[in-house]
């Protein structure tokens, strides 16, 4: 895949995850609002998720012909859908497996301050580290180890392409642009909420 191909296919995932992510957030780089759902109910929800944004994303890369060793037609698609639902499964997996096994909570809880700057570096803090309910930030070691799990999962399935260490490198670019599109989310959220001037957030 070249350079071009690859900002392309970046741009456009982020475009499909806006739209998608909008409405109802259960990506593994998704911690909006509170949920009430335990985490069995919520990861099967979750997978749900992950199986409709696997056949866009997978339509994506048909249109892109990546890989191009998996050609086209239905049989192509068909490889690129398996491809990005087991790399999806793989990292909701072991991100909300960590996150029980840890105690450490699914959602992101937006910034009580007022200033425009800091409720950005809240939301991008927020991408790495999580919110414990005593007010500390530990890294985020299952939102973390996830991304780059699934990522390097998808890589050892995928053709390596003549770059060597191309499948290394293809995973850390999009390990890390998935914790990078989690921040981004968070600062959607982060603005969706109005202060009302007692220190409570409100819904737009």
């Amino acid at each position: 895949m070249t350079i071009r191909h690859a900002s392309i296919r970046v741009a456009l995932l982020a475009f499909a995850a806006a739209l998608v992510l909008l409405p109802r957030p259960a990506a593994a780089q998704s911690r909006v609002g509170k949920d009430s759902a335990t985490r069995l109910t919520r990861f099967g929800r979750d997978l749900a998720y992950g199986a409709v944004a696997g056949l866009g994303y997978a339509a994506f890369d048909q249109a892109l012909n990546s890989p191009p060793e998996w050609g086209g037609g239905m049989a192509g698609y068909g490889r690129r859908v398996a491809s990005n639902v087991g790399a999806f499964v793989i990292q909701e997996g072991v991100t909300e497996g960590l996150a029980a096994a840890m105690n450490r909570p699914v959602d992101y809880t937006p910034c009580r301050c007022h200033e425009k700057s800091k409720r950005v570096a809240w939301a991008a803090w927020g991408a790495v580290t999580d919110q414990m309910p005593d007010g500390t930030h530990p890294i985020a070691v299952p939102r973390i180890v996830g991304a780059y799990v699934g990522t390097f999962a998808q890589a050892t399935w995928r053709p390596s392409g003549s770059v060597t260490n191309s499948r290394t490198a293809r995973a850390l670019i999009q390990g890390t642009t998935s914790l990078a599109l989690g921040a981004a989310i968070n600062l959607y959220y982060e603005f969706r909420h109005n202060h009302n001037g007692t220190g409570t957030l409100t819904a737009r």
